[in-house]
């Protein structure tokens, strides 16, 4: 049973998604299932989890999962970068009853508790739309049957959008934001900042993959140096990768500094030292936003001490919701995380492994050895 939310803090309380690409079924993650550990605190914000690791075998559904969480960001900012989500082919489920995908958001806001629910064909064309502010509708229709007077917008007037321009090109909330005046309080400026603040990140060997945030290439070089960011990357790279390098910016460009020259930075550093510099890159431009980033297998070319000293740095700088997606489970620990705040995607369901079993969990067990060894491997009751 869902409890209303009485807290302050202002984040994504939950998300589902049906009939989406491979998910037939509805599928979502609930940031509010936080149990009573009393370590991990680092992981979640109030009595929400914030940080959160998901592993699921290939073909499971995690890239999946990542394009409908960030998919509010094209509804209501118009910003796309075709990295597969926008696929109009496999957008909906094949087999489903259904001629669209249902996005399901849930958020809270100073106290207000927000829902926001859409439906779209494809990635461009919205077939329905609803938002519920405290338990108001603030409107609910479906593109189909406004013509027939089926639809519930009364709470929209003072916006003066005419209903009869509703033909699914443009969402009603994005309407909203663009052509009314919201002050920087308000719970549409709020839902409209998550959306333009929200990232889905995949780290790439010749260049990333990103949804969100900037609607630009990555530009590393001029990104570090234009905010005299050396010093910080020289640690950030000293303290995840241990890589002792002098880094300096000459004519622009990064160079490594040697004993007799100057090499290029992008020229002279490994794979997974690019990696971790561009991932650097990501983790400052999103660290002040209260959103989400979904990292998409972002450990794929690490060893297993970067990865886990790059979680760890994330966890402790960052104030966006981050959901780290791996194929690693030896992510899977309670030095840094904890039981609640990781999660198994299998047969189109998601589930923390605290919900997995009802051994009493504690700080001092192994969580990846328990993991491979099937602990977890037998479904809550719930389920």
């Amino acid at each position: 049973m869902r409890q209303d939310i009485t807290s302050n803090t202002d984040m994504l309380l939950r998300f589902s998604v049906s009939n989406y690409r491979g998910f037939r079924e509805s599928i979502g993650i609930d940031l509010t299932d936080k149990k009573n550990y009393q370590f991990g605190k680092e992981c979640v914000r109030g009595d929400f989890l914030d940080k959160v690791i998901i592993v699921g075998a290939n073909g499971a559904g995690k890239t999946n999962l990542g394009y409908a969480m960030v998919d509010i960001i094209s509804t209501l900012t118009g910003y796309s970068r075709d990295i597969g989500q926008c696929d109009g082919e496999c957008f909906v489920n094949g087999n489903g009853d259904s001629d669209h995908a249902l996005f399901h958001y849930e958020f809270t806001y100073q106290g207000t508790y927000i829902t926001y629910e859409y439906g779209k064909r494809s990635p461009e064309e919205i077939v329905s739309e609803k938002l519920i502010i405290d338990r108001v509708i603030i409107f609910d229709y479906s593109v189909d049957d406004l013509a027939h007077g089926n639809y519930h917008l009364e709470r929209v007037d003072a916006a003066k959008i005419d209903i009869n321009t509703l033909d699914g090109k443009k969402a009603l909330l994005r309407r909203i934001i663009e052509e009314t005046y919201q002050d920087r309080y308000s719970v549409i400026r709020a839902i409209s900042d998550f959306a333009s603040h929200t990232l889905y990140y995949r780290a790439m060997w010749k260049k990333d993959e990103h949804i969100g945030i900037i609607d630009e290439d990555d530009d590393l070089d001029r990104f570090i140096l234009g905010n005299g960011y050396i010093g910080e990357l020289t640690a950030f790279l000293r303290d995840v990768g241990a890589v002792e390098n002098e880094i300096v910016g000459v004519d622009g460009r990064l160079m490594i500094r040697t004993a007799h020259r100057d090499i290029p930075f992008d020229k002279a550093a490994s794979r997974g030292t690019m990696i971790l510099c561009r991932l650097y890159c990501w983790i400052k431009r999103c660290i002040d936003k209260d959103a989400l980033i979904f990292f998409d297998d972002f450990d794929d070319m690490f060893h297993y001490r970067p990865a886990e000293r790059a979680i760890r740095n994330i966890i402790s700088s960052n104030r966006a919701i981050c959901i780290f997606v791996t194929h690693n489970t030896g992510l899977i620990s309670n030095d840094f995380l904890r039981p609640d705040c990781c999660f198994i995607l299998e047969d189109g369901r998601i589930s923390s492994l605290a919900s997995r079993t009802d051994k009493d969990l504690r700080r001092g067990h192994n969580l990846e050895k328990m993991l491979r060894e099937g602990e977890f491997d037998r479904p809550s009751e719930e389920e």
